[in-house]
């Protein structure tokens, strides 16, 4: 377990993207501290992913991903949110990062995950998260909730 002294930022995921970025969002607000979103940063500095895709090829599209992932974790005091597939890819440069997964149940998780990837992302995000924190259903008060007691009541 990493200790809180050292860590930078709190870096959120969980299986439901939107519902990561409302919960990270509100956590943010609670604890006074900044918010990012980084695919929301990758877009806003690829401007427009699929036509950079499409033009300069998916090598560069990488290389700007990771740039712009890279510098996210050298942001201070800041919330981010990232999606399952960013943070399998880029989940070492986390290192000064308390990292929580908010896990949900599959019912509760986007229709889109099939059963098998819906195991297979929650065990590699149980393994690779510095905490766990189950809800039962999507109450973004609750995930908040139980972040905030985890952390010791910080606010």
């Amino acid at each position: 377990m990493k200790s809180l002294e050292n860590v930078l930022n709190i870096v959120l995921i969980a299986l439901d993207g939107k519902f990561c970025k409302n919960i990270s969002s509100a956590l943010a607000e609670r604890l006074d501290m900044f918010w990012a979103d980084c695919k929301d940063l990758i877009v806003y500095n690829l401007i427009d992913p699929k036509k950079v895709l499409k033009t300069c090829g998916l090598e560069y599209y990488k290389k700007q991903e990771r740039k712009v992932i890279e510098n996210c974790c050298e942001y201070r005091n800041t919330v981010i949110s990232i999606n399952f597939e960013l943070f399998k890819e880029y989940n070492q440069f986390f290192k000064n990062s308390l990292i929580v997964y908010v896990g949900l149940t599959q019912k509760n998780v986007n229709s889109t995950v099939s059963h098998i990837a819906y195991d297979s992302r929650d065990e590699f995000l149980r393994l690779n998260c510095d905490h766990y924190i189950e809800l039962n259903k999507k109450s973004k008060m609750m995930a908040v909730k139980k972040i905030i007691d985890f952390l010791g009541g910080l606010e």
